[in-house]
């Protein structure tokens, strides 16, 4: 069976490194090179220049070209554009399909314009439910005030066409194509409660495939151990630069814990850029409250540069304000780390309060200390809920079930 896939990431085979979003898309890949090898891939995705297809173990990778403008005029109007797509790209894509000839078309992601090609294909299409842009927009300026969003638009880089305020515009067009999608796409796979509710309210007579995602290789081989743990108070989150991620709310909740007395409570945290706008944030948060001495921001970190830090980590915080499945709480339950997360979208599909993981309100600072004070003051609570987090995240990220489940949504949406 051919495939094509359709995903806004270039896969290492391309790059040559390793993948900083989107794992979980080499990682499927790997699981049906492994189990299942009679499914034949081509991928194509966007890349910063123009190339012949690559032909790499069982797959052919094919570049979808998203060239810079030439000139700091031409950048500046692009940037102030907030588009979308191009009619080139969109063609390209077809001119792909058309000479790889595949039997079926996956599109990861509904945040990008691959689907709406579904209505022009000569072959069926499902579409995976990455993020959803529509369930995020609400959240994008969450744990700001009017005047944080107002001082924004002094700033350089609001001139240059960067920034939150730009990224909402962006969205606010991508998010209309989207709904286009959402609507016209007939097949969809996702993996929990949420994004299949996402899917049904705009597209009730849509046929739904449940299908999990298979992770990194180093996450299975991983496991922490509450008997290595490092011996400070240590609690680790990787955040972004995105406010819906919730890392303002996470560090307000360092400033609770010192007022309650945890003075050497120590969050470390991964994924926040200095100079970017949350980033800046909170900084301001960390003097206001005094909290140099128990906050580090470490910036970005590869995988391995992850796995140190959750090993020696006594906690895994996941703060979002809105996120599907994220990556990275797969990733700490695989590990079998005791995991705090907030209450919200596909998250309680992944956490059983109590079980494998625990819940709060995820605009509640004082409540997410509470819970962190109730992991860290019980060791033995720690280690159970960490040993049932790996053994069901296991079962979850099984990567030969993952496989030979897909090959299965593939064979029913290509018979229909």
């Amino acid at each position: 069976m051919r495939v094509l896939w359709f995903t806004g990431v270039q896969l290492p085979a391309l790059t040559g490194q390793g993948l900083t979003r989107a794992g979980w898309q080499e990682s499927l890949r790997k699981a049906l090179e492994r189990y299942s090898p009679q499914i034949e891939l081509g991928i194509a995705a966007f890349g910063s220049s123009s190339r012949e297809p690559v032909i790499k173990g069982n797959s052919i990778y094919y570049t979808i070209p998203r060239i810079s403008p030439h000139g700091k005029w031409a950048r500046f109007r692009k940037a102030w554009q907030h588009t979308s797509y191009t009619q080139d790209e969109f063609d390209r894509c077809l001119a792909m399909l058309r000479e790889y000839k595949p039997d079926l078309v996956h599109f990861h992601g509904s945040e990008n314009f691959f689907g709406l090609m579904a209505e022009k294909l000569p072959v069926p299409s499902i579409l995976s439910i990455q993020a959803i842009i529509n369930g995020l927009y609400p959240f994008l300026f969450v744990d700001q005030d009017y005047k944080d969003i107002f001082k924004q638009l002094a700033t350089p880089d609001f001139v240059k066409g960067n920034g939150q305020i730009h990224r909402w515009m962006t969205l606010n067009k991508y998010r209309v194509i989207e709904r286009r999608i959402l609507q016209e796409c007939k097949n969809y796979m996702g993996r929990t409660d949420w994004d299949r509710a996402q899917v049904m309210a705009y597209n009730p007579l849509a046929h739904y495939y449940h299908s999990d995602e298979a992770m990194a290789d180093e996450y299975y081989s991983s496991m922490w151990n509450p008997d290595t743990t490092s011996e400070e108070e240590i609690i680790f989150s990787t955040c972004s630069n995105a406010l819906f991620k919730g890392g303002l709310t996470l560090v307000n909740s360092v400033a609770v814990l010192k007022r309650r007395g945890w003075n050497n409570i120590k969050l470390h945290l991964a994924g926040v850029d200095f100079d970017g706008e949350v980033g800046k944030q909170i900084v301001k948060v960390i003097k206001e409250q005094s909290l140099e001495k128990n906050i580090i921001m470490l910036g970005r970190l590869n995988a391995q540069q992850i796995i140190d830090e959750m090993l020696k980590a006594r906690v895994f915080i996941l703060p979002s304000h809105m996120d599907n499945s994220p990556n990275s709480l797969c990733e700490a339950l695989l590990m079998g780390m005791p995991c705090i997360a907030s209450h919200v979208g596909g998250i309680p599909s992944l956490i059983t309060q109590g079980v494998n993981g625990v819940l709060y309100h995820d605009r509640d600072p004082y409540m997410l200390a509470e819970k962190i004070i109730q992991i860290l003051s019980d060791r033995q609570m720690a280690a159970q809920l960490g040993a049932q987090a790996r053994q069901m995240a296991l079962v979850r990220h099984d990567r030969k079930r993952i496989a030979e489940r897909t090959v299965q949504i593939y064979q029913i949406v290509g018979q229909a």
